[in-house]
C-alpha cells in the first residue's frame, strides 16, 4: 500500500469490525462469512504486491491485536517456520464440522464464528505468553500467502539509515532491515510490509516498495 494514511485508519476500523463480529456473531453468524472477503483481500495483497502483504494492510483480526498492550517479549523464531498450524485450522474445522453438523446457511455461519473465536482465544493467551503479534506468527492464512509471489515487494533501506535498531523493535517479527537487505532492500516471506518500521524510523531511511529481486537470489 502506497498511502500510509490510508493504512492508519484501516487499522482501527478492522479492528473495530473484529470486534463488533466477536460481539454479536453468535446472535448473526452471517457476519462471520465476512471472513471469506479477508482471504480474498489476503489473496489480492499477496498477488498484487506479493508475500503477506494483506497480512499487514487489512486483516482486522491483525489489527485487533496490535492495539493490544505490547509485553516487549519477543516470539519464539521458530514460530514462523512451523507448518503445523494449518494442520491444526484443518483439524478444527473437521471437528466443528462433524460437531455441529451444519445444514444451512446460518449453521455454517456459526461454524466459522467458533472458528474465528477459539483462533481468538488461542491469540490472546499467545499475547499473554509471548507477545500481541502471536497468532501473525502461526496464522495458517499467513503461510499460504508469503509462498505466493515472494519478494515481489520489499522495505527500502535508504543510505541515510544509522541502523539505530528501533526498526526491529516496531517490527511484529522482530526484523532488522538494515542488517539483511540486499542491494538495499530487505525481503523475507513473512515480512508483512505493514510499515511499521518506516513509521518508526527517525531518519525516514525505510519505505515499502515494490522491487524485483536481483538475478540469482532466492527470494
Amino acid at each position: 500500500m502506497k498511502n500510509p494514511k490510508l493504512t492508519a485508519w484501516i487499522r482501527p476500523v478492522g479492528a473495530l469490525a473484529f470486534v463488533i463480529l466477536l460481539a454479536f456473531g453468535w446472535r448473526y453468524p452471517y457476519l462471520a462469512y465476512c471472513m471469506f472477503l479477508n482471504v480474498v483481500v489476503g489473496l489480492y495483497g499477496a498477488i498484487r504486491h506479493g508475500g503477506r502483504h494483506g497480512c499487514g494492510n487489512f486483516c482486522p483480526r491483525g489489527s485487533f491485536y496490535s492495539f493490544l498492550p505490547d509485553t516487549g517479549r519477543k516470539l519464539p523464531a521458530g514460530l514462523l517456520a512451523r507448518r503445523m498450524s494449518i494442520v491444526v485450522m484443518i483439524v478444527l474445522l473437521a471437528g466443528l464440522v462433524f460437531w455441529l453438523r451444519p445444514n444451512s446457511i446460518r449453521s455454517w455461519g456459526m461454524v466459522f464464528y467458533i472458528m474465528i473465536v477459539v483462533t481468538t482465544v488461542v491469540g490472546l493467551v499467545g499475547w499473554l505468553v509471548f507477545n500481541r503479534y502471536f497468532w501473525c506468527s502461526v496464522c495458517p492464512m499467513g503461510k499460504i500467502y508469503k509462498v505466493i509471489r515472494p519478494g515481489r515487494s520489499g522495505i527500502r533501506v535508504a543510505d541515510s539509515c544509522v541502523k539505530c535498531g528501533l526498526c526491529a523493535k516496531a517490527c511484529p517479527f522482530g526484523f532488522f532491515p538494515p542488517g539483511k537487505a540486499r542491494d538495499g532492500v530487505f525481503r523475507d516471506p513473512d515480512c508483512m510490509l505493514c510499515r511499521r518500521c518506516a513509521e518508526r524510523c527517525p531518519k525516514k531511511a525505510l519505505s515499502v516498495e515494490r522491487a524485483t529481486p536481483p538475478a540469482g537470489t532466492k527470494s
